[in-house]
């Protein structure tokens, strides 16, 4: 049927446009499109795991450290920030400089002692 647009239950619908102030989520489901009036993006909703590294970090000391991190993100969490169409891709490479840079802003306030002995306070302070 046209107008409709279904997804697997591992990815949600973000239905924008005329008649919605703001955009309405559909989890694994389906959902009806006005033609020409209104969008319907396709995101997933799978945990997704990035690396992240800070190649030649300074310490709170001065002293220059390489810092390679974990971090999972969770689409449910992100996707009214990413209404506008976007890739995958594309909201991987904007999480990854936004911890990149969350991270440099943490490490620069530690020193070496207290990064390599206390990683639960740099867990806790992300």
């Amino acid at each position: 049927m046209p107008g409709f647009v279904t997804c697997g239950p591992n990815e949600a619908l973000v239905v924008s446009g005329c008649c919605l102030v703001n955009p309405t989520i559909v989890p694994g489901g389906r959902v009806f499109v006005w033609p020409f009036i209104q969008r319907a993006q396709k995101l997933t909703l799978n945990t997704m795991t990035l690396t992240i590294e800070s190649p030649k970090v300074y310490t709170q000391q001065g002293v220059p450290i390489s810092v390679t991190g974990i971090a999972q993100l969770f689409f449910e969490l992100s996707i009214l920030l990413f209404v506008t169409p976007k890739k995958t891709s594309q909201i991987q490479h904007i999480a990854r400089e936004t911890l990149e840079g969350h991270q440099r802003a943490i490490m620069c306030t530690m020193s070496v002692e207290e990064i390599y002995k206390d990683r639960k306070v740099f867990q806790a302070s992300f």
